[in-house]
């Protein structure tokens, strides 16, 4: 832990300074790992467990104010933290990077604001995320500048993370011509949700499924067409989806760096007697079949699921009231760290938000926790 943790600049004056930077920075990660969400938990966490603490650091001064560790959340670079994070994900989950052919990752790509940073006439920060499906990681982040949106984080986050062979699924926002030439020159493939901000693209693919459905109104079971149904919870679902490989129906379609098909996929919902149905289109630079292409799309939501969820729930990410944008991207970073040493722990049954608990009851399962983050080569 301490090897990437150094990496990081102290950017204090060190003549003024009581308490190490390093042990600031390890105090907090354990910290959140143990069910502490503000800059006062991190405090009485520390103060309860100084024992503990003294046995791997000093500690000179003994546990640092909360509003210590809030101004040094607020000095630390956002940018230089998160490639700290990624740095590590690479090293301690070293599978992350290193795919066998037939294991091909999944890797959903999305956006969150973080609520409480919110302020009078202040955005709220806005974090992209890159999350493996296979490991239920997070692979990296990147947070969004003010002035733009998520187009230009995501390339940037493709580019930080060693994606080789994986798919890339991402929603319509990131449906842009320079991420897809990103995802080809990382050496990933791409699945772009395709709506109204690439008009041409939505009216084209539109029009070929109008004019399949006139042809061949009984679609069988084949490598283009797949069919699905699940039934549970109260409610019923039909799911299918088409491939299609014709792109000279698609203007300018030469310009999407790798495309190789395009598909649509159909889900119908009917909950006490209601159904909904809705369409959605996508363009892939991967040949697939129509049912591995059902199935990456329905993957996709695990971002949402298993990431965005889970900070909110097991972490309350939106009501921390931080509006400091430093401060806020940072904790958001110390998050993603807990949460994937915590999911990379089996040996516990218990939910995230238990196993929360059970780390700060227990300095022994803390210390397994830990031993996680032990790699070399930083």
């Amino acid at each position: 832990m301490i090897s990437f943790l150094e990496t990081i600049e102290d950017t204090r004056r060190a003549a003024s300074c009581q308490h190490n930077f390093i042990d600031i920075l390890v105090i907090a990660v354990c910290a959140i790992i143990a069910n502490a969400d503000t800059w006062e938990d991190m405090q009485e966490f520390g103060e309860e467990k100084e024992d503990w603490l003294r046995t791997f650091l000093e500690l000179p001064h003994g546990i640092p104010a909360h509003d210590t560790f809030y101004r040094i959340f607020c000095l630390l670079d956002p940018d230089k933290f998160q490639d700290c994070f990624t740095r590590w994900v690479k090293s301690a989950f070293p599978e992350a990077v290193d795919t066998p052919d037939e294991e091909n990752d999944i890797v959903p790509i999305d956006g969150k604001a973080i609520k409480g940073s919110r302020g009078k006439g202040k955005q709220a920060v806005h974090i992209v995320s890159a999350w493996s499906s296979r490991l239920s990681l997070v692979l990296g982040q990147k947070s969004v500048d003010k002035k733009s949106n998520e187009i230009t984080a995501v390339p940037d986050l493709l580019a930080a993370i060693d994606l080789a062979g994986c798919l890339i699924t991402a929603d319509a926002m990131s449906c842009q011509k320079v991420i897809a030439e990103t995802c080809i020159a990382e050496g990933a493939d791409y699945l772009l949700a395709v709506k109204g901000n690439q008009k041409n693209l939505k009216d084209d693919i539109q029009n070929h499924i109008e004019q399949h459905w006139k042809n061949y109104p009984g679609d069988v079971p084949s490598e283009t067409f797949h069919e699905e149904f699940s039934r549970g919870h109260g409610r019923e679902e039909y799911r299918c989806c088409w491939t299609f490989s014709a792109l000279d129906v698609l203007r300018d379609h030469e310009v999407w760096s790798g495309l190789k098909q395009f598909g649509i996929v159909q889900a119908d919902r009917t909950i006490n007697g209601k159904v909904t149905t809705s369409l959605r289109f996508y363009i892939c630079s991967k040949e697939m079949t129509a049912k591995d292409m059902l199935s990456a799309t329905r993957m996709h939501w695990e971002v949402e699921n298993n990431l965005h969820w889970m900070l909110d729930i097991a972490f309350s990410e939106d009501a921390c009231q931080t509006k400091n944008d430093n401060a806020a991207e940072n904790l958001s970073t110390l998050r993603r760290i807990a949460l994937n040493i915590l999911k990379s722990d089996t040996t516990s049954k218990r939910s995230i938000k238990g196993k929360r608990k059970k780390a700060g009851w227990s300095n022994g399962y803390m210390a397994k926790l830990l031993k996680s983050f032990i790699v070399t080569g930083a």
